[in-house]
């Protein structure tokens, strides 16, 4: 699986990541977790690795709780 994107979020407890990875038949997903934070592309291979799947249509409707109505 390969790296298309990631993104990361810091705070005193540690670093969070989120990778968006392409696996050979070119479907995307999304994985995040908890990394060391010291090497972002061992990082990255490690949440593609051993990360939870994001769920997208759950992340998609907190995403939809943010907009004003």
């Amino acid at each position: 699986m390969k790296v298309i994107d990631s993104v990361w979020f810091s705070n005193i407890g540690g670093l969070f990541g989120i990778v968006v990875g392409e696996n050979e038949a070119g479907e995307r997903k999304l994985y995040a977790g908890v990394v060391g934070g010291f090497d972002q592309k061992a990082d990255e291979q490690a949440l593609l690795g051993w990360g939870t799947k994001v769920n997208i249509p759950v992340l998609e409707e907190l995403i939809a709780k943010t907009k004003a109505k």
